[in-house]
């Protein structure tokens, strides 16, 4: 029976290649977190969200940011998956999506999302029914199609996890193939991967009761870790035909 490197395996590398490191990684973080907030603050206004057209006014803006989060996504992952090969870094590293296949990242990211949206179609189809019966029985079925939403949603960001790390790995493959090789190489991986993610959420809770101080070194060892997990999936793989 093959053998797969474990969560702590995995952790442990990580730190190892983050040593020296924090001086470049923590500034990445700050700038991309600094950038989305800004872009955040200046793309939104005040609309009224008990009208249906400042509903949607909110949901195009955060579409849009999502969007803009896939470009940074493929830096960070560039960033990170250079730590993990022994490569050298550089804060401008983040940058890497906005010049080498934009599109390819931004097609990855829109695909996830109308999945993710798509996941949650029944809830507010429910949602809206209980608009117009006004019951109580109603919080049944909303409920009931929340967590169906929320299982399938967890479901595909595993599957598509290694979307942007393939799309560097192999620049000639489209979205579309990035998308699938990222679903063919998570095939019998995503309860480990999904218990990596839940093994983080400790680390993730002190991070925020140090005032997100913390954050700043639980993100690139958190990332770093995911990068290593793609690594030993990808030596474990039939190569790519």
């Amino acid at each position: 029976m093959e053998r797969h490197a474990t969560s702590a395996e995995l952790k442990a590398r990580a730190k190892g290649q983050l040593l020296g490191k924090y001086g470049t990684v923590i500034p990445a973080v700050l700038i991309v977190e600094a950038i989305m907030l800004v872009v955040g603050n200046v793309v939104s206004f005040p609309v009224d969200m008990q009208s249906m057209p400042g509903i949607l006014v909110s949901f195009i803006v955060d579409c849009f940011l999502q969007l803009l989060g896939g470009i940074f996504i493929a830096g960070q992952t560039y960033l990170y998956l250079n730590i993990s090969c022994g490569g050298n870094i550089r804060i401008s590293d983040v940058f890497y999506g906005f010049t080498h296949h934009p599109d390819k990242a931004i097609l990855i990211q829109l695909f996830q999302l109308l999945l993710m949206l798509a996941s949650f179609v029944p809830l507010f189809l429910c949602l809206g029914l209980w608009m117009v019966i006004d019951s109580l029985y109603m919080l049944i079925p909303v409920t009931l199609t929340f967590c169906l939403g929320l299982v399938l949603s967890v479901i595909i960001m595993l599957m598509y996890s290694q979307s942007y790390f393939v799309m560097l790995d192999f620049p000639d493959l489209s979205a579309v193939q990035c998308l699938r090789f990222s679903r063919r190489i998570m095939k019998g991986s995503k309860a480990r991967r999904f218990y990596l993610d839940v093994s983080f959420l400790p680390l993730y809770l002190l991070g925020l009761l140090t005032c997100c101080i913390g954050l700043l070194f639980v993100i690139p060892y958190v990332n770093t870790t995911y990068s290593n997990f793609y690594l030993e999936l990808m030596s474990k793989k039939e190569p790519l035909h």
